[in-house]
């Protein structure tokens, strides 16, 4: 089966769908129109990093995933390795008519699968130096603090 893997992903595009949780992470990988593989790991990016490095190390790697709970720092890290990634909002993943059950494995394939096929609509990722700052600084470096829209910035009352 590895010999399989290696000769139809190698050198190639492949897609990777991954399905967010607290303590595991659910991986379809896509290749040619065809699942190549699947698995789920522990939610630790190193393990997703040596899983994408070793098993695919002369592919052009896409990985997508929803936006959620977690953030932006796994787009970030992939970004960082060279790999693209597509974060998309939950509520724009398309899904056939008929499929009724959720399951996080199911989450993954339709992933992988929408990315393959150019299915999926991004969300836009803020910078880390705006997500990094607190929104009460934010406010106040802007001038917005005890603003309350009926009255001028330099007429607010504190």
């Amino acid at each position: 089966m590895r010999k399989m893997q290696e000769y139809i992903v190698k050198g190639n595009r492949i897609f990777v769908g991954l399905e967010d949780s607290k303590k595991t992470w659910k991986v379809c990988v896509r290749c040619n129109r065809m699942i190549v593989h699947e698995t789920s790991m522990p939610a630790e990016y190193e393990i997703l990093q040596a899983y994408l490095m070793n098993r695919y190390p002369e592919c052009t790697i896409t990985v997508i995933y929803e936006a959620g709970f977690q953030g932006f720092w796994l787009h970030d890290l992939l970004e960082e390795d060279g790999i693209d990634c597509i974060v998309t909002p939950a509520n724009k993943v398309t899904w056939a008519k008929d499929d009724r059950v959720k399951t996080d494995k199911r989450d993954a394939r339709r992933l992988a699968q929408n990315l393959e096929n150019g299915d999926y609509v991004s969300c836009h990722v803020p910078d880390r130096e705006r997500r990094g700052r607190p929104a009460d600084q934010q406010n106040h470096e802007s001038g917005a603090e005890g603003y309350h829209g009926d009255e001028e910035p330099d007429t607010a009352i504190s």
